[in-house]
């Protein structure tokens, strides 16, 4: 109604008046409450709503329509909580347990993984999945070494062929020399008071990371379901380095193994040859094709290198010439090669007397003794020729030497070095060339190294292993090492 006296206004001006008169009048209370419009009898029906309000909002909840979307909010996540409650727990960790048996601190030491569950496992057999932490104390710092087997000796993933399932109750027992992974300037580190924290297998997901963690794994269950979560690595208890030698080998001889170590182990042990002992060309050793003979036989015989006079009132007495010339042969501590195509050994001669001495020292000269994984070979060195020319021979003065570098491989049997692994070297010089064509007066002795070279090779034609792992049952401590073990767990 005022929309179209408003129209009519603007159409005709000389209506304006009139137009706001009808206004005022249809905006008046009464005037509309009396005479309702076509507009307002449409609104009536919607007008009425509030009326019965009170009654609607009886019977809705309170609060009206945001309480009963609250409400209907709560009810999910109830709904959620009850899905959540019908997934299945999330399996046990894996009952693998890692021993590390370090009773010494050269080796050998052991290696343990115990099968502590009700339900197989497997895992890989392989001492080259550990890797050490060894924190050493140092007159001011503390020092923190990392030893791992390298890459190339490493298996880079999952070695199948080392794959052992172990039934409950059962173990994995492995001896090993601790140098295979602690090699060169590491090997410092393996002293008394040492703390060896040791991880096997390979590492766990970084923390940030919510996926499960992937293959492979140090110990997984044979059962699916799973019986418990595989586990990617296993850490071992931590250890502290002894400053003496076990107490089997300070008792007696260790005839009570399980498994004996390997041939490499042994050479790790203080054994015949590595135990300082006077050489011929220090004072002479009784062997045992000297028996008891006549008086006159049991005078000892000069050796080659150490003129011998008997005093005039000590008869039988030796008299040994410490300032005569002698030699001394070194060999590095280690080495480390690829392939046995690269295994080079460096040995020094060097005249320990205090007088010159003619001598001619030649590559051909040395013999070596290997002790490694497939056993014990000798590479012997070249007889004498008597035909070395005059200057080939050459005067050592007192603390001079002669550096000598060889390739393993052209005085070694080709099967020496097949496998992968540790090697004890041990290098011998024969100096057996007198001179006496040319009218010289050379020296001649053999002289044994003091030391030898232990050697890594990381590749090679055969594997590291040579035989297939086997599974044990799980030793019982015995009793010393339970009672020390009962002290321990003591407050």
């Amino acid at each position: 109604m005022r929309t179209r006296l408003v129209r009519i206004a603007c159409l005709f001006p000389s209506a304006a008046s009139a137009a706001v008169a009808v206004l005022g009048l249809a905006s008046s209370p009464a005037l509309a409450e009396e005479k309702p419009g076509p507009a307002q009898q449409g609104e009536k029906p919607s007008s009425a709503a509030p009326a019965d309000g009170p009654k609607a909002d009886a019977a809705a909840p309170p609060g009206g329509a945001k309480a009963a979307a609250s409400k209907t909010s709560a009810a999910a996540p109830r709904a959620g909580a009850k899905k959540k409650a019908t997934e299945p727990p999330p399996p046990p960790p894996a009952p693998a347990r890692v021993w590390l048996v370090a009773p010494s601190p050269k080796g050998p030491w052991t290696l343990r993984i115990d099968n502590e569950g009700e339900r197989p496992m497997r895992i890989p057999a392989d001492v080259r999945l550990l890797r050490f932490e060894i924190d050493t104390l140092n007159k001011r710092t503390k020092k923190t070494t990392r030893c791992a087997a390298p890459v190339g000796l490493k298996p880079s993933g999952f070695p199948e062929r080392r794959a052992l399932l172990l039934a409950p109750g059962q173990s994995y027992v492995e001896h090993f020399d601790p140098r295979l992974l602690c090699f060169g300037k590491d090997e410092a580190a393996l002293a008394g008071g040492a703390v060896v924290r040791a991880w096997y297998g390979w590492g766990p997901p970084p923390k940030w990371s919510r996926k499960a963690p992937s293959p492979p794994f140090a110990a997984e269950s044979t059962d699916d379901p799973p019986a418990f979560a595989p586990a990617p690595g296993l850490a071992a208890p931590t250890v502290v380095l002894s400053y003496g030698l076990p107490r089997k080998e300070a008792a007696a001889d260790g005839a009570g193994d399980a498994e004996p170590p390997s041939a490499a182990d042994h050479e790790a042990q203080p054994s015949a040859d590595t135990t300082p002992q006077p050489s011929a060309d220090k004072t002479p050793q009784p062997s045992a094709d000297k028996a008891p003979q006549p008086s006159a036989d049991k005078t000892p015989q000069p050796p080659a290198d150490k003129p011998i006079q008997v005093a005039a009132g000590a008869p039988g007495e030796p008299i040994v010439d410490a300032n005569a010339p002698r030699l001394e042969l070194t060999s590095e501590p280690w080495s480390d090669a690829a392939s046995p195509r690269s295994i080079v050994v460096r040995v020094s001669a060097k005249n320990a007397g205090r007088r010159p001495m003619t001598v001619a020292i030649r590559s051909r000269m040395l013999a070596f003794l290997v002790v490694g994984p497939n056993g014990t070979t000798v590479c012997e060195a070249s007889a004498p020729t008597g035909a070395i020319p005059r200057d080939m021979f050459r005067t050592l003065k007192p603390g001079a030497s002669v550096d000598l570098s060889l390739l393993l491989r052209e005085v070694c049997p080709d099967n020496t070095f097949a496998r992968e692994g540790l090697y004890q070297v041990r290098a011998t010089l024969h100096a057996n060339e007198p001179g006496t064509a040319l009218g010289l007066d050379a020296y001649t002795a053999v002289v044994r190294a003091r030391s030898s070279t232990l050697l890594r090779v990381k590749s090679a034609p055969e594997p590291f292993y040579a035989t297939a792992p086997r599974a044990v049952p799980t030793p019982k401590p015995e009793e010393g090492e339970a009672a020390e073990q009962e002290d321990g767990e003591r407050p």
